[in-house]
């Protein structure tokens, strides 16, 4: 009888925690959100505290015309006038239907990288230089980044005819994709394509759910790290826990809720009474791909809602999913899907009206923000 034993320890997918202030001239949420470009889906929680007028003013502020595109996209299209100024003006664009892990991927950044993830055959015919794949050592992938901007990217010119001639002759896959553009306020612009990629104006998913009869838990420990960080991080896991449930609508957060512990032993984090006491929520659910402008804007609308709304001291919780099948995720760096492929971001933010428990920090723009990463992923 042998025993297996891998050369190197298993790849692990990580989850950073962290307490920052939106005052805090670094604006490292804003960083994180503009970093993050490929969005499918954005949930707030928000307790009952908002009335249900103030959701409904927050979930249409920001989407009254806002859409993207589905279209049939062969890679020449990209090489035309008309995208390359799209191109240059931040479009961003995804493969769907095809994962990162055995198919072809390609995706345009936003910032006027084209990014083509590729299997070994399809890149040994390609005709153009990439690099191997961080997450395939046995050379089963390659990376091909082209920057759609540069002054070699000029018709006539020796790159540009290069790629033109891969596009034509190598790579003629015409990708199935969802594509979008905005200005610099989150609001939509329009796309033109040809007949042949049969596009379709698409709008965000927008939906309103309330939770009554909910355990609603007290948010107010972890805005401060205190003595033990241990305990502080174990507090901040066991309420991004109970969120998950939230999103799930699972019966496991409603009040009087009873079942046996043989199938399940889910506790709600405590409240701030020591008896439990039935409350409610809404949770918003944005889906679609959501270019990372449109998200900064429904962070500080949402920043606005909760301090100009709240007679009461309110917090809400606001995450957003990346695609899973993405090329890149964070910072531009490669991603890959392994088990999960997920690659996402949360924060917990308070009104300005909320206590704060430490008597030597006052500031009322504090937030904690958890960052989680697949194994088959770079994070800087």
């Amino acid at each position: 009888m042998s025993t297996f034993f891998p050369k190197t320890a298993p790849p692990r997918a990580s989850q950073f925690i962290s307490q920052y202030s939106f005052h805090s001239p670094k604006q490292l949420h804003q960083r994180l959100i503009q970093n993050h470009p490929f969005n499918q889906r954005v949930q707030v929680f928000l307790p009952a505290a908002l009335s249900e007028q103030a959701l409904t003013t927050l979930a249409s502020r920001l989407f009254q015309d806002a859409h993207y595109y589905h279209a049939h996209v062969p890679l020449t299209l990209f090489l035309t006038p008309t995208f390359m100024q799209h191109i240059r003006n931040g479009m961003i664009a995804i493969s769907v239907q095809g994962t990162i892990d055995s198919k072809d991927v390609v995706c345009l950044d936003g910032k006027g990288n084209l990014i083509l993830s590729l299997t070994k055959d399809t890149y040994e015919q390609l005709g153009l230089s990439g690099t191997p794949s961080k997450f395939h050592p046995d050379r089963q992938r390659y990376t091909v980044k082209i920057d759609m901007r540069a002054s070699s990217m000029t018709p006539g010119k020796p790159g540009f005819e290069r790629i033109k001639w891969c596009f034509e002759n190598t790579l003629v896959t015409v990708f199935p994709m969802v594509l979008g553009s905005v200005d610099d306020q989150g609001i939509s612009l329009p796309l033109s394509f040809p007949e042949s990629a049969r596009a379709t104006r698409l709008s965000f998913n927008v939906q309103s759910t309330h939770l009554p009869n909910i355990i609603v838990p007290d948010t107010s420990a972890i805005r401060t790290i205190g003595k033990s960080e241990l305990n502080w991080r174990t507090s901040v896991m066991e309420l991004y826990e109970w969120i998950g449930m939230a999103g799930m609508q699972s019966d496991r957060i409603v009040m009087g809720n009873k079942i046996d512990p043989f199938l399940c032993v889910y506790s709600a984090p405590p409240q701030k009474t020591e008896t439990s006491v039935a409350s409610s929520g809404w949770l918003i659910e944005v889906s679609g791909l959501v270019p990372s402008t449109v998200i900064s804007k429904l962070m500080d609308d949402l920043r606005s809602t909760l301090n100009t709304t709240c007679s009461e001291p309110g917090w809400a919780n606001f995450t957003v999913w990346g695609f899973q099948d993405s090329p890149i995720s964070w910072i531009n760096q490669e991603h890959g899907f392994l088990l999960t492929g997920e690659n996402y971001y949360s924060f917990f933010l308070w009104s300005n009206n909320f206590p704060c428990q430490d008597s030597e920090n006052q500031d009322k723009g504090t937030y904690v923000m958890l960052e989680s990463v697949g194994a088959h992923d770079t994070h800087s």
